[in-house]
């Protein structure tokens, strides 16, 4: 009897050691949650949590990552508060955003200056990396990868002789469209215009009529789902008939939503096409999704379920060298090579930019069909 008094207190001093030892990581999250790019933030933000759930029961050992979400409405300037409030209230030991080139560019400031690790699931503008800011880094390719990967699949995929550029005036837009010239150029792909248009354009068809003169061979658009899907209406409308590229568009409802029929045949390069990544952790996630929701994830949804598996990965792997430090986390994100996501296999270059496959998609009869996959 008194053993097993002992052996009963022994076991409850045990289990109260391992829950004191126990720790719940504050990390932060942050991109738009409302407004016309909402679509990025809380798909992404979805995915996140989704991975989190999986990662909470037992990925880190006892200790749990505790997510902050913050909804920055594409704002940069609201970006920069939110995460700074993060850092100085939260005390976050990492963060994930954002969801816009322009949030993310505001943010890494903020992060830079704290030290705090920042892992963004979707933001794509080259010049994000190449400052090597040793305390940012991301999952998504770089613009220069998706237009040179876009141009190469319009010459050599599709037989196209030439191309017509439109892109949205900001730093999503332009680094875009400045790398897929650069690229045609080398390839022999002949650019019969370009067109910078403002972020708040709504009517595009005098723009569309110039397009339409030019006599392209495609139409390549470097803009958001919303500009997308209204330039198709309009291109319908004004009876326009050019095989139309619209990047990640293409696999966001609300563009369908905007563009009516004139979405089918459509093109897009995605962040993540469910489906087209035959691992055993692409067919996991797909599967639990698919039980959860009754429907395929979206690609944001790939990219924020990935990014939170990248990050718990880092800390996993600080944990057992010493313990869990921003520093640390910082270090062993950098490290990763080959991380065998749900959206592909993701590798962190040393200046924070990452590898992974891309999938060249097509509407066809309302769905998203895969094209290629590209590496």
């Amino acid at each position: 009897m008194i053993l097993t008094r002992a052996s009963l207190a022994a076991t409850v001093l045990l289990s109260f050691a391992s829950s004191a030892m126990a720790k719940d990581f504050p990390v932060g999250f942050f991109g738009p949650l409302s407004g016309p790019a909402a679509a990025y933030g809380s798909e992404s933000l979805s995915g996140a949590q989704f991975a989190l759930e999986e990662i909470n029961a037992g990925y880190l050992g006892a200790d749990k990552i505790k997510l902050i979400p913050a909804d920055d409405t594409a704002s940069p300037g609201v970006a920069a508060q939110a995460v700074q409030r993060m850092i100085d209230v939260d005390d976050v030991v990492a963060v994930v955003g954002g969801s816009t080139s322009a949030g993310t560019a505001a943010a890494i400031e903020v992060t830079k200056e704290a030290k705090v690790p920042q892992l963004s699931p979707l933001a794509v503008d080259s010049a994000l990396t190449q400052a090597r800011n040793p305390w940012f880094a991301r999952i998504a390719q770089s613009s220069t990868a998706w237009a040179e990967r876009t141009a190469e699949w319009l010459k050599n995929n599709k037989g196209a002789r030439s191309a017509y550029l439109l892109a949205r005036n900001d730093n999503f837009g332009v680094p875009l469209a400045e790398a897929f010239e650069r690229k045609a150029k080398e390839i022999g792909l002949e650019l019969k215009g370009r067109i910078a248009y403002e972020p708040s354009s709504r009517e595009f068809k005098p723009t569309l009529a110039s397009v339409a003169s030019a006599n392209p061979d495609y139409l390549v658009l470097w803009g958001y789902y919303t500009e997308a899907g209204l330039m198709a209406k309009q291109m319908a409308e004004m009876q326009i008939k050019l095989p139309f590229y619209v990047g990640s568009a293409i696999g966001i409802d609300q563009f369908r939503d905007i563009a009516g029929p004139a979405a089918e045949g459509t093109y897009g390069l995605l962040y993540y096409l469910a489906g087209s990544i035959e691992t055993d952790a692409g067919k996991h996630f797909v599967q639990k999704w698919n039980e959860r929701y009754h429907r395929a994830p979206t690609q944001y949804e790939g990219m924020g379920y990935d990014a939170m598996y990248v990050l718990a990965g880092a800390m996993k792997r600080a944990a057992a060298s010493g313990g869990v430090t921003k520093q640390k986390i910082r270090d062993e994100i950098f490290s990763t090579r080959e991380f065998q996501g749900a959206t592909g296999p993701i590798t962190i270059l040393p200046n924070g930019d990452a590898e992974r496959p891309l999938p060249m998609a097509e509407l066809v009869g309302g769905k998203v069909k895969l094209d290629t996959l590209l590496h």
